[in-house]
């Protein structure tokens, strides 16, 4: 199953992307001209709702962290829905949740790297 979009607005100022299928290599172009098509000014929040996507690639997870970063340079909340908790483990297994604003399932250990410590401080035994 290939990649089916469905753009509408869903007010005046907000956009709705319903995705359904496969976002990989071969999918994620037609996602990035959606995203670009509806970031044209007018809207200040794009939702990206994924109820419908079934297998999602290192691809498709770069292209949802670019469109994030664009959507917070032009001003727009970038807001995903509904991933199914395969993709959600995902996200978090990848360590991209917090960048895409999706929680992490609970029992799903995160991939986010430790943080360095700071000089001087020591953590109790």
């Amino acid at each position: 199953m290939k990649l089916s979009i469905e753009t509408r607005p869903s007010d005046q100022r907000e956009a709705v992307l319903t995705l359904s299928g496969e976002i990989d290599y071969e999918t994620a172009q037609e996602l990035r001209t959606a995203v670009s098509s509806v970031l044209d000014g007018s809207i200040d929040l794009l939702v990206i709702d994924l109820a419908g996507v079934t297998f999602l690639d290192s691809t498709g997870i770069g292209t949802l962290v670019v469109a994030k970063r664009i959507c917070h340079s032009m001003g727009v909340k970038l807001d995903i829905r509904r991933p199914n908790p395969f993709i959600a483990r995902l996200f978090a297994v990848v360590g991209v949740s917090d960048i895409l604003g999706v929680p992490i399932p609970p029992g799903t250990v995160s991939g986010r790297l430790p943080q360095p410590r700071e000089r001087g401080v020591t953590t109790p035994a």
